[in-house]
């Protein structure tokens, strides 16, 4: 996919490549790629995160980011992810918006249960950075879009399992609703509330991961999403649904 962080991060697996970087060197802590790439340290945290998935390389605290293994050049795979592509077979299926929903319910509540017993130090890190963000960024409506993707994929990611990430990155594509926190594309479900008590799920979730126990990390996810599939829910049979600006199944 053609996007600015899928950029950053070929950007960053080319500068590895062309400065011949080897296992171990300094590419620079997270301001210093900002500045370096011309992106934000939203997008250089999202590109990092990406590649540590990749095990390209690695994040150590207060210290900087470095080169766990450089990338290798592959013949067999396009340079670039085609959206269209991937998607295809998800775009036959005949099913409802709502329908993805409960599968998203399922997905991430079992998710939520296994990034609690296997979650790294680093990865803890990031999902209640993600939740901090979010919450720093209430009046910014794209950035909270963005931020709560980010939030869901650090919890995919501290699986460490790799199906449910490679999961998560495809079907979020066709399940998560965007924009999700538009107040002038959903005025009666995007309210100061919703927003508000979005945080404090968030909080919950994070709290709950953190206590390393599955099953207090799985009821949080699960009231997360319980309360916003609801107000979907609720406005699904409606003519002036704010479910018309999201993909529906015919």
């Amino acid at each position: 996919m053609d996007t600015l962080t899928g950029r950053t991060i070929q950007a960053l697996k080319t500068h590895i490549s062309e400065s011949q970087l080897a296992k171990g060197n300094k590419l620079g802590s997270l301001n210093e790629l900002s500045q370096r790439f011309g992106v934000s340290r939203t997008v250089i945290r999202e590109a990092v995160s990406a590649l540590r998935s990749d095990g390209v390389v690695e994040a150590r605290h207060g210290v900087g980011v470095f080169v766990r293994e450089p990338p290798r050049p592959s013949t067999d795979e396009p340079s670039t992810f085609d959206a269209d592509v991937a998607l295809a077979p998800l775009a036959r299926l005949k099913t409802s918006f709502m329908d993805l929903l409960e599968l998203r319910m399922a997905f991430e509540v079992h998710a939520a249960g296994l990034a609690a017993v296997r979650r790294s130090w680093a990865q803890e890190s990031n999902i209640w950075n993600a939740a901090r963000q979010f919450e720093a960024s209430l009046e910014d409506e794209a950035e909270l879009d963005h931020l709560d993707f980010v939030f869901h994929r650090s919890i995919a990611e501290a699986t460490n399992n790799g199906a449910f990430i490679e999961f998560f990155s495809l079907m979020s594509l066709q399940i998560l609703p965007q924009p999700a926190f538009s107040r002038q594309l959903n005025p009666a479900l995007i309210t100061p509330d919703y927003i508000q008590n979005t945080v404090v799920e968030h909080q919950a979730i994070c709290e709950a991961i953190s206590s390393g126990s599955a099953e207090q990390a799985r009821e949080a996810m699960r009231a997360h999403l319980n309360r916003s599939h609801l107000r979907y829910r609720g406005f699904s049979d409606g003519g002036n649904s704010p479910l018309s600006n999201v993909a529906h199944g015919d």
